[in-house]
């Protein structure tokens, strides 16, 4: 009962992952022959190579040779779970916004996750050699759920929920009760949370739990490959956007030294207006972007490095 329940990418995965459990070197004609074993017989060459690249992820197995393929002992045992990477503002150690983090990841988001078969991951608790901003990009793109908390209006974490809106795949919203939903977004369900609210609690994690259950998440081995490709074509739009709005800040501050309200009005709704002849996406993420880094200007460099990076893995 419990395989019938089972995607084909997960069923392929499990055989995979069993075919090298003897620890040995096996190529990917060998592993199709144990899937032939097994009964698996009615898959794509792209639900194939998606699940070998599942695994290669999430360091299940490694890649020895052309076509051959071993399983990672370094890995701690085989773990098909699907992954959630969680984006929200994580501040300092010990600050108001990390306890926010902590404990909305311990009490809300994991539980959730672990229910629904996924290992729920955050950014600083990756162990990674590469940079942190190549590590959010890597997640944004791969990742088979996302799930953003919006308290805050953090300019990062909604500059990560566009690239991943980019992709095509399943992200869901959460925001602290209580606070409000930028304009640019109040058409998108966001579920509330108030942690200090037992049944609150309780009852978000039943509506998260839900809605998680109503994505279809067949087809996310087959379509990643495709989806980060989407995601970069953005890329080229992307960062001239983001110039633009460095230099609307740059003659934001100059106006705010000299106090001029008029001129300020102005800069502001002509960089929207210059937003709304782009394309939708484009404008979408100007509006959202702008009126937050205006507000914080310092997280604009965060958000460039992001940018910058991103198009550099393109290329």
């Amino acid at each position: 009962m419990e395989r019938d329940l089972m995607t084909k990418s997960a069923r392929i995965q499990e055989v995979i992952a069993r075919t090298l459990a003897d620890g040995l070197p096996h190529t990917v004609q060998e592993i199709k022959n144990f899937l032939e074993q097994e009964g698996v017989f009615d898959y794509t060459e792209g639900q194939f190579s998606g699940s070998v690249n599942t695994l290669l992820r999430n360091k299940t197995i490694k890649k020895v040779d052309r076509a051959v393929y071993i399983i990672n002992k370094d890995s701690g045992g085989v773990s098909l779970m699907k992954t959630c990477f969680v984006v929200s503002p994580i501040g300092d150690a010990g600050s108001e916004i990390r306890n926010n983090a902590d404990k909305l990841f311990r009490y809300i988001i994991n539980p959730v996750c672990q229910s629904c078969g996924f290992d729920a991951i955050r950014v600083d608790q990756i162990n990674d050699s590469d940079s942190i901003t190549q590590t959010i990009i890597d997640k944004l793109l791969s990742a088979e759920l996302v799930i953003a908390d919006i308290s805050g209006h953090n300019p990062n974490v909604f500059y990560e929920m566009g690239y991943r809106k980019c992709t095509n795949k399943p992200i869901i919203h959460l925001k602290k009760k209580g606070e409000s939903i930028p304009f640019d977004v109040n058409t998108v369900r966001t579920f509330e949370y108030d942690l200090t609210d037992l049944d609150s609690v309780e009852e978000v994690k039943t509506r998260l739990q839900q809605t998680i259950g109503t994505f279809s998440f067949e087809n996310a081995d087959d379509s990643s490959d495709q989806a980060a490709e989407q995601g970069m074509q953005l890329l080229p739009g992307i960062l001239p956007m983001l110039y633009q709005i460095q230099d609307s800040i740059t003659e934001l501050k100059e106006q705010i030294s000299k106090k001029d309200t008029e001129t300020i009005q102005a800069i502001m709704q002509t960089s929207l207006n210059n937003a709304s002849k782009q394309e939708s996406t484009d404008a979408i993420m100007m509006k959202m972007l702008l009126p937050e880094l205006i507000k914080n200007p310092e997280s604009f460099q965060n958000l460039m490095q992001i940018a910058e990076i991103a198009n550099k893995s393109k290329k």
